[in-house]
């Protein structure tokens, strides 16, 4: 289970002017602060968050990383869901490209593929599987209602675009819905997969050797299988790499 602590009442700031001015709190392990506390854990935890789970990970363990004492770390975090949530509050590129795309009337197998590889390449470059971000928000709906109310709406935005290339005969006619959720099962597995690779690091392939190259893997594969002509999958993600200043 988790620890708790109670979160320290702010510093006086009424002090003598003449006292010298420190920044931050002295670190335990010695290091002398060199910026923002508040981002300092938010990078640590970050770090820890990839290499050991979320839910492996304790606050405990983020603030020796960091060399802060444990209620140091709880005066700029109440909990670790309040670092979750900071972590991924501003992870909403994939939306903002579907709005931005949607604007300008782009052809939906260009607009589809620009959304999943934008997707794709922040889960790849977060802090955490978006696995177990999904667990832990599922979990306490309330406290990460934000988290779970943009993905409802990338997942929309995303329906959307599918129903629209439906309805011009650019991909195989269906079910929008379903064709979504497949979609977003493919694009959330291949992030999955390139944050834990194969026992044999040989069967990992260049495909997954970075962010990037799994972002192309998983848009692609979902516009393929979507196109009544697979021949231009190459065409849209020409398309959006331009649209998305990349290529």
């Amino acid at each position: 289970m988790e620890e708790t602590a109670t979160p320290p009442t702010r510093p006086r700031t009424d002090a003598p002017a003449d006292r010298p001015r420190t920044v931050g709190r002295p670190r335990r392990t010695g290091a002398t602060p060199s910026g923002n506390p508040r981002q300092e854990i938010l990078d640590t935890a970050a770090r820890l968050f990839a290499d050991r789970g979320y839910v492996a990970t304790t606050m405990s363990e983020i603030a020796r990383a960091v060399g802060l004492g444990q209620s140091s770390v709880y005066y700029w975090f109440r909990s670790k869901e309040d670092l979750l949530r900071a972590m991924t509050g501003a992870n909403r590129e994939s939306l903002e490209v579907a709005h931005r795309l949607a604007a300008v009337s782009t052809p939906p197998p260009v607009h589809l593929y620009a959304v999943l590889y934008a997707d794709v390449l922040q889960m790849c470059r977060g802090a955490l599987d978006f696995y177990d971000l999904e667990r832990v928000a599922y979990t306490q709906p309330e406290a990460f209602a934000e988290i779970l109310a943009d993905y409802g709406r990338l997942r929309a935005e995303i329906e959307a675009v599918v129903d629209a290339g439906m309805r011009s005969g650019d991909f195989l006619a269906g079910d929008p819905r379903a064709a979504t959720l497949a979609c977003l099962a493919q694009t959330e597995g291949i992030q999955h997969r390139f944050r834990t690779p194969a026992p044999d690091a040989t069967e990992r392939g260049s495909a997954l050797r970075g962010p990037a190259d799994a972002a192309r893997l998983a848009a692609a594969t979902a516009v393929r299988a979507l196109l009544v002509d697979p021949a231009r999958s190459a065409e849209a993600e020409r398309g959006a790499m331009a649209a998305l200043g990349e290529a």
